[in-house]
Order: structure tokens, then sequence, then C-alpha cells
């Protein structure tokens, strides 16, 4: 049974999963096998399917396909929907061929993001002082924990949101996992 979902840090980002797959298979590489523009139900979308093959002579790499709709329905998917797309099925197509830990779950941090923040109503803008706030409060976090903390309460007081924040935490995430 998998575990619950406690917020985004609990997801892997695909560039970390590129790393990865890059320690694990240097020779190997993520190629595009298709790029499509298709509608479905009148609404329009782009599909990207992606390769990942572990060597050169991989005879069954592992094969993912993403779409995103178009135009992308939010600020991390309008204007970036084929790079979005693709991202992640590089993503799914490294999981697919087992060469990536998916203990965190199949999903990407990127595709969580992205499908979350559809969901989400429109809001008014963050304010701005209230994020420079949580953006010092996340900067001092010394482990995961507390910057999951520190990100919980940022989603409460309703900040996280806002570009600067979330990159504050993305940035605080990888300080702290190299470390």
């Amino acid at each position: 049974m998998a575990a619950p979902y406690k917020g985004p840090l609990d997801y892997i980002d695909v560039a970390t999963r590129i790393v990865e797959f890059r320690e694990k298979w240097p020779e190997g590489s993520l190629q595009q096998v298709s790029l499509e523009f298709v509608n479905v139900a009148g609404k329009d979308w782009v599909v990207f399917t992606a390769a990942a093959y572990r060597t050169p002579e991989d005879v069954r790499p592992g094969i993912g396909t993403a779409w995103e709709p178009i135009p992308g329905a939010t600020n991390f998917t309008r204007n970036s929907e084929v790079q979005n797309a693709e991202t992640a099925a590089w993503g799914r197509a490294m999981v697919a061929a087992l060469a990536v830990d998916t203990k965190k779950g199949i999903a990407s941090q990127e595709e969580v993001r992205n499908r979350s923040a559809e969901n989400e109503t429109p809001v008014a803008p963050v304010d701005s002082v209230l994020a420079s706030e949580w953006i010092e409060t996340l900067e001092g976090a010394e482990t995961l924990a507390q910057l999951q903390a520190a990100w919980e309460g940022a989603g409460k007081a309703g900040v996280t949101r806002s570009q600067s924040v979330i990159d504050a935490k993305d940035a605080k995430k990888a300080a702290l996992a190299n470390t």
C-alpha cells in the first residue's frame, strides 16, 4: 500500500531522476519517439512520447508518454506545453525502463505540481511581505523535515502559489539533498 501524500516534497523531480539514470546508465540516452498534436473532446493536446535507452544497444527501452492541454491551464504549463509534456514523458520512460527509483511514486514532482495547480480556483495575489517572511523561513530550514514543516506552514499562510516561494523551497531542497 502506498504511503499517503504529504506534499510536493514527496515526489521526485525529473532532473533528479535524470541524474540517477545517468549514474546507473552512463551510456544511456533519452530520445523523442513522437510528438503529436491531437484534439480530444473538443480540446487540443500535445502528446509527447519518449524512450529511455539504458545503452546504445538497448533493444527494450522504457517508453513513456505524457500529454498537456493547449493552451496550458496554469502558469507552470502555459507557453511551455511541449516542454512540460517532454519532461513528464522522459520521467515516465526512465520509470518504464526500471532505471530509476519509484518508491515515491511514478508521477514526477512536475506532473503533480502541474495537475494540482490546474485544480486550484483563482485566488488573489500573494502578499509580497508575507511571501518574503516565508522565504526566510524556508531558507532557514536545516533538515528536509524542517523544510517540509515550513512548506506546510507557508501553504496554510497562502503563499505557496508565489513563484519566489516555490523557488526558495526548491533551492533549499536541492541544497539539503546535497549535504
